[in-house]
């Protein structure tokens, strides 16, 4: 079946119903947030398909090969953070030694160096330290050529888009819209500030969101298949049932042929969807699993971010937990992003969960209950 077709479809039903509903559900695929990506280098509101940003220690961490890699179709990014592109042990990494020749090429992966704060930290010292390391003639290679970097030519390498008199096209995909290698952001403590980069340029979006188009779509067609079983079919007309039933058969059969076949998910993607605790907690409705709560349809209309009932697209292994799958079935790269990771709650419910995935939070919960009353009694 034409996923495509089955998506445009699907989403002009749920419009029908409310413009913004219909916007909020062209957005889970069409935008991401900013994460680890610096804000000057972020690209904001585009495809989680475009090119994307990871760091050196995350492709570490996930023992991601450049097989893995390649698999962003978009153009990955690797960036060496502080003392990663001096770390001693790093000179002797095999991948590290690939993606070290690979600083601002055009490859599908390429590489830069950035000397700035990471998350989680607010002390400069660390990026103060590396960054006199790197204007301290570090020999690099780009483009084919050794160079020495120092004071005098830092600006030189500094990362920007390429410039073009001729209109480029999907110009947030693919490494060969951009050059320079150099990202530099010292904030805080009593020293001068250091930045490489006063103007915004949008060059990428984060690693920890990206889907490829075909994952992109299923998980769209997965979130909207939850927000049907939240319309009120008893009280549609006549002509709206049989529309209703038509996209949810199409719907269905899509998810049916959804197969996927990795480390946290075997099967197809309606048998995830109608296994999951906010759909299995009630058959034929939509439920908050976290408050236990009735999800409506019109609660999706509502745009109040701050309102405990606004409806957030919820992920069951946090986003910073920062792991990534290989599917054989897909063969592509999984994220949090992944369709059989993402459900709808409540806003409050979100806040609740925290960095629990949901069968952990279940469980804590059944641990307080357990002791409350232990208390109480």
């Amino acid at each position: 079946m034409n996923k495509k077709a089955v998506r445009r479809r699907v989403l002009n039903f749920i419009g029908s119903f409310n413009s913004k509903t219909k916007t909020k559900f062209e957005n889970i695929g069409g935008k991401t947030g900013q994460y680890n990506v610096p804000i000057e280098l972020f690209q904001k509101r585009t495809a989680r398909k475009n090119r994307v940003l990871i760091s050196w220690k995350s492709v570490k961490k996930n023992n991601l090969t450049l097989e893995y890699l390649n698999a962003f179709e978009g153009g990955i990014v690797v960036e060496f953070i502080n003392e990663d592109y001096f770390e001693e042990l790093n000179q002797n990494d095999p991948l590290f030694i690939q993606l070290r020749e690979r600083l601002g090429s055009d490859d599908r992966v390429s590489s830069m160096i950035s000397i700035r704060t990471e998350t989680g930290s607010s002390s400069s010292s660390v990026p103060r330290e590396n960054y006199k390391k790197l204007i301290d003639n570090t020999e690099v290679e780009y483009n084919g050529e050794k160079l020495v970097i120092n004071e005098d030519n830092l600006s030189d390498y500094y990362i920007r888009r390429k410039q073009s008199n001729v209109r480029v096209k999907n110009i947030n995909m693919g490494n060969d819209k951009w050059e320079g290698f150099i990202f530099v952001s010292i904030r805080g403590g009593q020293q001068d500030s250091i930045e490489s980069h006063a103007v915004h340029i949008p060059l990428f979006n984060p690693a920890c969101e990206y889907t490829n188009e075909n994952v992109g779509i299923d998980l769209e067609l997965t979130m909207s298949y939850f927000a049907l079983k939240s319309m009120t079919y008893d009280n549609f007309s006549e002509a709206h049932k049989l529309n209703y039933r038509s996209v949810l058969g199409e719907l269905e059969t899509c998810l049916r042929e959804s197969y996927y076949d990795s480390e946290v998910f075997k099967g197809n993607l309606l048998e995830y969807c109608e296994n999951h605790p906010s759909i299995a907690m009630h058959h034929g409705y939509l439920y908050d699993p976290i408050q236990v709560e009735e999800i409506k349809f019109e609660d999706f209309s509502i745009d109040n971010k701050q309102d405990p009932r606004n409806i957030d697209f919820t992920h069951d292994e946090a986003i910073n937990k920062d792991t990534y799958y290989w599917d054989t079935a897909q063969n592509t790269i999984l994220t949090a992003a992944r369709p059989m990771n993402i459900f709808w709650s409540k806003h409050l419910s979100n806040m609740m969960q925290q960095n629990f995935s949901l069968n952990e939070y279940f469980k804590h919960e059944e641990i307080i209950v357990q002791r409350r009353r232990d208390l109480l009694k």
